[in-house]
């Protein structure tokens, strides 16, 4: 007798699921919008926020500074100034701004408006400060920028972020999934011998797989209250949670429906999540990646380990050339650097641990020394419909599925051949 694992929603419990959610939704957006109309009740308003980013941009030969800022609330918005500043990205600042013709929608999903800074706090953020000290570590200033991404979620500076889009490489410095499975082991490791002597020694009756997640989920949970509201770092997290709560209750967990609750609990909570490309592209990689175990879940796991990389490579190919744009003929090889990163993560990590995180610097130099010979070769945003429509199909059908993978792979040659 084969026992099949029960799914999470059947029946009528997609309707009072829904039901919750919509409810879940209505709340939050409540709650915005009161944040939004306490910050418009003026026409101008002097607050608190946190500089992201900061950068310097230049029209018409005059130059200029933006700053990229965040309320406590979580809004994100741009103000630029004439005038040169020092350093200010880390730091907490006190700003004016005009809030006349800041719209509900604008608020959700950031604006720009005209604003000055008023005053600067001493100290920096805590994320930033480990950056700054990873540059003590690394002597190249790509090396510390990479880590602070990889570790800390950091900006980079534009022209990496240029050049790891057109390597397309961009989404391993994402903190997600991948990021979020090693970190989980490592603590598990490291907390399931002491754990076990206490657990033996004062409650031999607790379930000891169940504290022990519990205990990493709320070590993970701190990570991802200390780093802010990175899209893809919350989609993991959740899923997570979501894993093994399936996991205990012995359903399955690995399956489309685990993935489509996930994110609508996501944006119901925080429905800036609805205008969050970085939380979009995320689902979208994790959609396909359920979507070739569906169909291919029979082939063995070395193959898989190549295939999947490849797949999802060849699956957001003409989606991240509708967003962005920037196309190499290095880009193919991001299959090649998926793979190779699942070694790299965990290896400068551990290095990073015991004091050694600049002995592999030299790789790195070696991966960013090459001049790419880019191009910007941009997909028009129709694309997404039939494209996107096609990715929905292969849900039912595996001819659909085929039919995808033809003109993802037919998108990405004529891409090859635009930049060759």
């Amino acid at each position: 007798m084969i026992l099949i694992k029960p799914s999470l929603l059947v029946g009528r419990e997609y309707f009072y699921f829904f039901l919750l959610s919509f409810t879940l939704l209505l709340f939050s957006l409540s709650i915005e919008f009161y944040h939004y109309a306490k910050l418009t009740r003026f026409d101008d308003a002097v607050i608190s926020v946190d500089v992201l980013k900061h950068y310097t941009k230049s029209s018409d030969g005059e130059k200029y500074e933006v700053l990229k800022l965040k309320t406590e609330e979580g809004a994100t918005f741009y103000i630029t100034s004439r005038s040169p500043l020092k350093e200010l990205a880390g730091y907490r600042i006190t700003v004016w701004i005009k809030t006349k013709y800041i719209g509900f929608l604008d608020y959700i999903r950031g604006f720009a408006t005209k604003g000055s800074v008023v005053s600067i706090s001493r100290s920096k953020a805590y994320t930033f400060k480990l950056g700054e000290k990873l540059k003590t570590i690394h002597k190249g200033e790509d090396a510390s920028q990479i880590y602070g991404a990889l570790f800390f979620a950091l900006p980079l500076s534009a022209l990496l972020q240029e050049r790891f889009s057109m390597l397309g490489v961009s989404h391993l410095l994402a903190i997600s999934g991948f990021h979020l499975g090693v970190l989980s082991f490592i603590l598990f490791a490291l907390l399931e011998r002491p754990y076990r002597q206490v657990q033996n020694r004062f409650f031999p009756y607790r379930h000891r797989n169940r504290d022990l997640f519990l205990l990493v989920a709320l070590l993970l949970g701190g990570y991802l209250l200390f780093l802010g509201d990175v899209a893809s770092l919350l989609r993991a997290y959740a899923m997570l949670i979501v894993g093994y709560i399936l996991h205990d209750r012995g359903m399955k967990i690995v399956s489309m429906q685990t993935l489509f609750t996930t994110f609508i609990i996501l944006l119901a909570l925080w429905p800036r999540l609805f205008l969050s490309m970085g939380f979009w592209l995320s689902v979208s990689g994790v959609y396909f990646i359920f979507l070739y175990l569906r169909y291919f879940s029979e082939l063995s796991k070395y193959i898989s380990f190549v295939a999947v990389p490849a797949w999802v490579y060849l699956m957001m190919t003409p989606i991240a050339l509708v967003l962005f744009g920037n196309y190499s003929l290095y880009h193919p090889l991001s299959v090649i650097w998926s793979i190779l990163f699942t070694l790299f993560y965990p290896l400068s990590l551990f290095l990073h641990l015991i004091g050694y995180g600049d002995s592999i610097d030299g790789v790195l130099h070696l991966f960013l020394v090459n001049e790419l010979d880019g191009k910007h070769f941009t997909l028009a945003s129709f694309w997404l419909i039939p494209y996107g429509s096609l990715a929905l199909g292969a849900l039912y059908n595996k001819r659909v599925v085929y039919l995808l993978l033809l003109v993802a792979f037919g998108i990405s040659v004529a891409a090859v051949y635009q930049v060759a």
